[in-house]
């Protein structure tokens, strides 16, 4: 049953993968520099010292190294599209960037060995089991009082939407995993993050990923000891 659950898994973030791939010009084109919600980098930002270590989990095509890198920040992208890659190679010209699946952030960095991680507009796609380990394997590679910034979408259970940037109305080709404000914050509560700042966003339009628009939850973190 266990091997069974693992294949679905890598089936629904494989069909993630292909999907981004597919897209990867089109959200380059409009993503690639632009940065929505400075308020929330401004606030995380208080919480970062000089020159801090990052890691941006999910990093598409590098919009947020264009922020980080010119505030001085030590900044390593990682992301599971190539494509997406050799497109923030193009805009931004090159810099740390790990092409790899999430899950195996750990293979990348140990214990105790960053400033900060940044996961943003990422996460919802890891299916439900793989969830709570990736939020554990973030506060094992975090420092003793690290910082941690992620969004996830209010809703319940997994789904396949559709993406927008295919225009295919009605494939529901995108997988998508949508919690309750609750349920994520007793998953961070369990691997003792310190909850700082919270942030709710109701998000309508044509590039949104959803029929009805979504209400995003943005939150910034801090890694307790154990």
């Amino acid at each position: 049953m266990e091997e069974t659950k693992s294949k679905d898994s890598i089936i629904k973030r494989n069909s993630v993968k292909a999907n981004y791939d597919k897209i990867a010009k089109f959200y380059s084109d409009d993503f690639g520099t632009y940065i929505e919600d400075l308020d929330i980098y401004a606030e995380f930002e208080q919480y970062l010292k000089p020159g801090a270590t990052i890691l941006d989990l999910g990093a598409g095509s590098g919009r947020t190294y264009a922020y980080f890198n010119r505030k001085g920040y030590k900044y390593t992208a990682l992301d599971f599209s190539q494509k997406m890659k050799n497109y923030a190679f193009k805009i931004h010209g090159e810099f740390p960037y790990i092409v790899d699946d999430i899950m195996n952030v750990k293979n990348h960095f140990n214990d105790n060995s960053l400033d900060a991680v940044f996961a943003v507009y990422s996460l919802f796609h890891l299916p439900r089991e793989d969830f709570e380990r990736v939020i554990t394997d973030i506060y094992d590679i975090l420092k003793k009082d690290g910082m941690f910034l992620m969004s996830f979408q209010i809703g319940k259970g997994e789904k396949f939407v559709d993406e927008p940037y295919l225009k295919e109305k009605g494939k529901s080709v995108l997988f998508m995993n949508y919690f309750s404000k609750q349920e994520v914050y007793n998953i961070l509560q369990r691997n003792n993050f310190e909850l700082l700042y919270e942030k709710e966003k109701h998000e309508e339009g044509d590039g949104i990923i959803g029929e009805n628009g979504n209400d995003a939850v943005y939150v910034i973190l801090r890694k307790k000891e154990e």
